[in-house]
């Protein structure tokens, strides 16, 4: 998401750029723009010049998200939860929490391709972040139930505009 949105708000990036922004190592940002362009999300500049023109540029069909995800990273920067956002299934379990999931299996029914290992991590630290409420009922056998805090609400409508935009991308169910 951060890379969609610099390559956004920037109207593209070198790759030493981005690398430098974001403070992540090369392989990780090669990596990562490397599923982008699988995607179709992302392309290298097709054009020749000036040495100082972007080498990324996000694709046409993803600007809509791009967008959403300038939106997004601005609020989660405002609320100063940028460690979580750097997550990868922090803020999908705080989206499926907003949805009305509320227990663990509700959640990574919500979320294909999420491992139980990662799924807990993720849920841990939006606990401890502030998003989202762990609470364990009275009854037998003891549940959880998760539910999402001031803070967590606050960052919905910007997780809902960004889930919309993506599920709005052709070939993304």
């Amino acid at each position: 998401m951060p890379i969609v949105a610099m390559l956004q708000a920037g109207g593209g990036e070198k790759f030493i750029t981005l690398v430098n922004r974001l403070g992540a190592s090369r392989d990780s940002v090669s990596a990562t723009l490397a599923a982008l362009i699988e995607a179709g999300l992302v392309q290298r500049n097709p054009g020749y010049g000036h040495p100082l023109r972007p080498e990324y540029l996000v694709t046409p069909p993803a600007r809509e998200l791009a967008q959403a995800c300038v939106e997004l990273t601005a609020v989660v920067g405002e609320m100063g939860q940028g460690a979580v956002a750097g997550k990868k299934w922090a803020l999908p379990a705080v989206l499926a929490i907003h949805r009305g999931a509320s227990r663990y299996g509700e959640v990574q029914a919500l979320l294909p391709g999420v491992t139980p290992r990662a799924l807990s991590a993720a849920l841990k630290e939006a606990v401890a972040a502030g998003l989202v409420k762990r609470t364990v009922a009275e009854d037998y056998p003891p549940s959880t139930v998760y539910s999402l805090t001031a803070v967590g609400e606050r960052l919905a409508p910007a997780l809902e505009a960004f889930a919309a935009a993506a599920e709005a991308l052709p070939g993304v169910a």
